[in-house]
């Protein structure tokens, strides 16, 4: 009896072929995908690993770190350091109000590792220059300077006259209270304008986008990714703003914000104003009258300025001294900051008024 063998013809083969073929480029596929998410991951996970050392920092320094200088290479001095010489971190790129360098690793006290995103590229680190001043002030009276914008030519202000994202500036007000005081940038995974472990920058992106976050000037782009020949983005961009960074703080007691270091500052100035009065006082025993001093007494300059460093304007609004007779309602004196935008008549200035009746029980205990 003979077996007659059959084999695969040259067409069923190709058949095979061409579906393995398309079985593994799906597989392939797949798994690329899952790569770029997982780097992506990655990426945000070690931004927000960034973002706590950033708020423990603070707690540490009461400021922001200088960026490090992202030109140095392994084994050079100042390596993964903030730039020398906080409030002017030299070294650093300095734009205006705003300093742009990389994450320095080492003087967060993160790894090398996670200084670097999915990707194997240095984050861009820029922060508002004020921010990392010594100054007592610098945080309770930290405020931002950086825009988001959804895509170029970056137009400041709201949609309908700009395309910035993080615009709630008040009506008639000077300071927008959204903007970031700190960004932390992936340049993807074309890297493009990243700095790599060694210091060398790479090629600078084609797309406008991608070029706005490269460019060291106060305004970054957020959007989605886009693979458009012409604009392409993959950037990961993290804003900090003031609420991101104290926040954590402030609702856990470790930190004041501004709030709580005006009512200190004005606790402090209510008592020196009290106790000049007490010990200018005039008349005779039972008739004693009070008056509220022309200027603000001797005081530490940190009582007497404002968080953001400008001086509390005081306004004396009894010019005759206080006694038991005058009306308790009367405000005695004003202290006004103009607040974070240092500018007069905006709304994000701060007004507080004392009024008599604040004063009199102080100095009745010591007779009228």
């Amino acid at each position: 009896m003979i077996i007659k063998l059959k084999g695969f013809t040259l067409v069923e083969m190709a058949v095979v072929l061409v579906i393995s073929g398309l079985m593994l480029g799906a597989i392939l596929g797949v798994g690329n995908a899952q790569i770029q998410q997982a780097r992506i991951s990655a990426t945000k996970t070690k931004q927000e690993a960034i973002k706590i050392a950033l708020i423990n920092y603070i707690t540490r320094n009461n400021r922001l770190p200088c960026p490090a200088i992202a030109t140095l290479a392994p084994g050079v001095a100042g390596y993964g350091l903030e730039a020398a010489t906080p409030g002017t971190c030299t070294g650093a790129t300095v734009n205006g109000n705003v300093v742009t360098g990389i994450v320095p690793w080492s003087s967060l006290g993160v790894t090398d590792e996670n200084a670097t995103d999915g990707y194997y590229n240095r984050y861009t680190y820029q922060v508002a220059l004020a921010a990392t001043n010594t100054n007592l002030q610098t945080v309770s009276g930290l405020k931002g300077a950086i825009s988001i914008h959804t895509g170029t030519p970056v137009a400041m202000g709201p949609p309908n006259g700009g395309n910035q994202s993080n615009d709630c500036t008040p009506a008639g007000g000077n300071y927008n209270p959204c903007s970031a005081v700190a960004v932390i940038v992936s340049h993807g995974i074309n890297g493009a304008g990243a700095y790599s472990r060694d210091g060398i920058q790479k090629a600078l992106p084609a797309g406008a986008d991608e070029l706005e976050n490269t460019n060291n000037d106060s305004r970054f782009v957020i959007k989605d990714y886009s693979d458009n020949t012409a604009n392409p983005f993959d950037d990961i961009v993290l804003p900090l703003t003031t609420s991101d960074l104290l926040t954590p703080l402030t609702t856990h007691g470790s930190l004041e914000d501004y709030r709580a270091s005006i009512n200190d500052d004005l606790s402090n100035i209510k008592s020196a104003i009290i106790a000049d009065a007490i010990k200018n006082r005039v008349g005779a025993i039972s008739t004693y009258g009070y008056p509220i001093p022309l200027a603000l007494p001797a005081l530490p300059a940190n009582t007497l300025n404002d968080p953001w460093g400008l001086s509390y304007i005081y306004t004396r609004n009894i010019v005759t001294p206080v006694v038991s007779g005058t009306a308790g309602n009367l405000p005695a004196f004003t202290l006004t900051s103009f607040g974070p935008d240092g500018v007069a008549g905006g709304n994000d200035d701060i007004t507080t008024v004392i009024t008599v009746n604040q004063l009199q029980d102080a100095f009745s205990k010591v007779g009228w």
